[in-house]
C-alpha cells in the first residue's frame, strides 16, 4: 500500500489535482481519476496496482469524464496481469502492445482496441517513478480501431504514429474516424 500512496503523490504533483479512486470488477486494481486543470484540459485515468504484475502503470485520457474509461482501463489491466502470470519473470508492458477492449470505448465509437505508447502527454521525468526499491514505468494507452491495430501489428508503432501525425488524429476524440 505504501507504493500505491507514493504513486498517487507522484501523479497528483504531475497533474496538479486530487484524485477520485475507483475499483472495478474487471480487475483487482485501483484506478485513480484526475480532473482537468487550467494547465491540463483533459481527464486522466491511472492504474495504481498494476506494477505488481509488471512494473508498469497505464494512463488513459478523455476530454470529459467517462465512467466507461474505468471499466476499459481495468480490462486492459486484467490482460496485463494475465500476461504477467503467464511469464515466470517480471513482465514489462512494451510500447506497441495492442489490447482488445471487448467493446467500443464509447457507444457508437469504432475504437475497440488500445495500443501502449510512452507517456507522450506528460512532462519529462513523469514516465518513471522510483522509491529506491521499486521502479514503475507509466505507459499511455491510445484508443484505436481494429484496422489501426492490424496496421500497428504489421508495420510497427512508429509507422502508426507517423500515420496518425499525417492524418492529424486527435487521440482523445473517441468518436473519430479510423485513420485506415
Amino acid at each position: 500500500m505504501i507504493v500505491v500512496k507514493q504513486l498517487l503523490e507522484h501523479c497528483s504533483r504531475a497533474f496538479g489535482s486530487r484524485e477520485e479512486l475507483y475499483q472495478s470488477d474487471e480487475a483487482d486494481v485501483l484506478i485513480a481519476v484526475f480532473p482537468p486543470t487550467r494547465r491540463r484540459g483533459w481527464w486522466t485515468y491511472v492504474t495504481l496496482e498494476l506494477f505488481r504484475a509488471g512494473s508498469t502503470e497505464c494512463l488513459m485520457y478523455s476530454y470529459k469524464f467517462e465512467r466507461e474509461m474505468i471499466t476499459l482501463l481495468a480490462r486492459v489491466a486484467a490482460q496485463v496481469m494475465r500476461k504477467g502470470k503467464q511469464q515466470q519473470l517480471r513482465y514489462r508492458l512494451a510500447p506497441g502492445e495492442v489490447f482488445f477492449l471487448e467493446s467500443s470505448i464509447l457507444e457508437a465509437s469504432s475504437l475497440d482496441f488500445v495500443i501502449a505508447t510512452p507517456a507522450d502527454y506528460e512532462e519529462d521525468g513523469f514516465d518513471y517513478f522510483t522509491n529506491g526499491a521499486e521502479v514503475v514505468r507509466f505507459m499511455m494507452l491510445h484508443a484505436i480501431a481494429r484496422s489501426e491495430a492490424a496496421f500497428a501489428q504489421n508495420h510497427g508503432l512508429d509507422a502508426l504514429e507517423e500515420l496518425f501525425a499525417s492524418a492529424d488524429v486527435d487521440s482523445l476524440d473517441f468518436m473519430r474516424t479510423p485513420a485506415i
